[in-house]
């Protein structure tokens, strides 16, 4: 049976009456299933891409685990692909040893109406890099949650978050760096568009645990609301228990003004293709980003599905 379940949990609450402490999500626990439980390692040096698929086969509440341990000195590039048309919930638990460099390119796709709950979560040892790149895409509600953590000295993370929400879509998104080693290094960049009646909550924590001196984190967010009734909740918070630490945070959200849609209608451009450039632009730079022709290809095909009308669905 269905209950409510409480996700994307951040490091610090604020008021309760802004609703960002938690996401609420119907959820049947104990028809969960435990759809695979797969292990990867990645030896010292350079590796093969690791292409994971994560779908739902067919299974309502199923749930998949992928571990990735990086030794030390690794290289590996994750691509990994959710879709799910059932609900689904899928984990991906990365530890990185001393010196390695973990990439992470990750599509989150739902199906119209489906909800898929992913969680991320990594541990760095000294020297250790995370590059981080997710789009969330689709038609229903995507509940992401990244736990980082920077443990090791000079430790750093690179996160490229992209989104696009339209009609009632829910794009709800948790990610949390802790600096815990000397001279870390956390930079978080999220933009995305929000077209229709979609929700979105944001909540990027960066927090200085005592003992890391001379660590350095940012976070910046750039929102396009598209809609009259797009909900936006950007949440950005900096947590610091040591001194000699640098952190900064920034917002950016805007709508589209009279003077850019007078500016597509001059080239024969009408409202509903301007904002469809404007929010495909949001995000399909970071599908570029992946650098790799299989994985663009597949993520730009999701950001099309997603930007059709209803007519050309049909």
């Amino acid at each position: 049976m269905e209950k409510t379940i409480y996700v994307n949990r951040p490091a610090s609450r604020t008021w309760n009456r802004l609703g960002v402490n938690e996401a609420a999500v119907r959820w049947d626990t104990d028809a969960e299933t435990l759809l695979s439980n797969e292990r990867f390692t990645a030896v010292s040096g350079k590796n093969a891409p690791l292409r994971i698929e994560a779908a739902d086969g067919g299974a309502a509440y199923g749930r998949r685990v992928y571990t990735v341990t990086a030794e030390a000195g690794a290289e590996l590039t994750v691509f990994e692909v959710c879709t799910a048309a059932q609900p689904l919930a899928a984990e991906l638990r990365l530890t990185a040893a001393e010196g390695a460099h973990l990439r992470v390119v990750q599509l989150l796709n739902p199906a119209q109406g489906a909800v898929l709950r992913h969680e991320l979560s990594a541990q760095l040892a000294e020297h250790a890099k995370l590059d981080l790149i997710s789009l969330q895409l689709g038609d229903g509600a995507v509940y992401a949650d990244h736990q980082i953590s920077l443990a090791g000295d000079g430790a750093a993370l690179r996160a490229d978050l992209g989104y696009l929400a339209r009609r009632s879509d829910t794009a709800d998104i948790d990610l949390t760096v802790e600096q815990l080693g000397k001279s870390t290094v956390s930079e978080i960049h999220a933009s995305g568009a929000l077209m229709e009646r979609a929700k979105k909550v944001f909540r990027g924590t960066i927090d200085f645990k005592r003992g890391s001196a001379g660590s350095v984190g940012s976070e910046n967010e750039t929102v396009l609301l598209l809609g009259e009734d797009a909900e936006n909740k950007t949440v950005p918070v900096i947590l610091c228990a040591e001194e000699n630490v640098e952190g900064s945070h920034g917002a950016t959200i805007g709508e589209l003004d009279a003077d850019t849609l007078f500016y597509f209608a001059s080239r024969g451009i009408d409202r509903a293709a301007a904002e469809a450039i404007l929010a495909r632009a949001a995000v399909e730079r970071l599908a570029r980003m992946a650098e790799d022709e299989a994985f663009s290809a597949r993520a730009l095909g999701a950001l099309a599905q997603v930007l059709c009308t209803k007519e050309e669905r049909e």
